[in-house]
């Protein structure tokens, strides 16, 4: 599968993720806090490489990934390297890519996992939890009740459907973007790059 192909791959399991996603987000009433971004202040998420592969696709069609790479390593940080903090402290901020974020940022807060005894538990925050006890509440019953809410296994499964190797390198979440723009760059060191988009 070229690169190509598999950029398209990863970018149809996001269409119906997203999908899946504001479905379950509709018919509960859950969602992230305004102008949070606390989850991306963990600089122990990880997340595989060939999720952000759309991510470095895209750059190198704008021309950018080899800008972005060096900016990357030249910067001491240990976060998200999309995270743009509103306020100095980084204590709330947003994606600076939102499109492109990765699979795990899609899938963390309104998803479901198997806990230690086979059981299915919302994938969510603290935040979330706390601040909005009613609409948790809600969500919980409905998955209770069976009701269909995207799960993490299942689409990790997917993703790896793609490509085991790429999928099965779970890195800190800056160190995936990095190895995506690496392995971009060096596919194209030999062969035609994207075509760029018009600005």
């Amino acid at each position: 599968m070229t690169l190509g192909n598999k950029v398209r791959a990863v970018r149809a399991l996001y269409r119906q993720l997203d999908r899946d996603l504001a479905r379950f987000q509709a018919q509960t009433g859950l969602s992230c806090l305004p102008a949070c971004g606390q989850c991306c202040t963990h600089p122990q998420v990880e997340a595989s490489v060939l999720e952000f592969l759309p991510l470095a696709y895209e750059l190198m069609r704008q021309g950018e990934a080899g800008r972005q790479l060096q900016l990357l390593e030249s910067e001491d940080n240990p976060l998200c390297f999309l995270f743009r903090p509103l306020r100095p402290e980084g204590e709330a901020g947003f994606c600076g890519d939102y499109p492109h974020r990765g699979l795990i940022c899609r899938l963390f807060g309104f998803s479901v996992m198997r806990d230690k005894h086979g059981q299915r538990q919302l994938y969510t925050c603290r935040r979330i939890k706390g601040e909005t006890p009613e609409t948790y509440a809600q969500a919980v019953a409905f998955l209770k009740a069976g009701r269909p809410v995207p799960g993490v296994s299942a689409y990790y499964r997917r993703l790896t459907n793609i490509d085991p190797e790429l999928a099965g390198r779970f890195l800190p979440i800056r160190q995936a973007i990095r190895e995506a723009l690496r392995f971009v760059l060096h596919y194209y060191s030999y062969r035609r790059p994207p075509r760029r988009r018009a600005a």
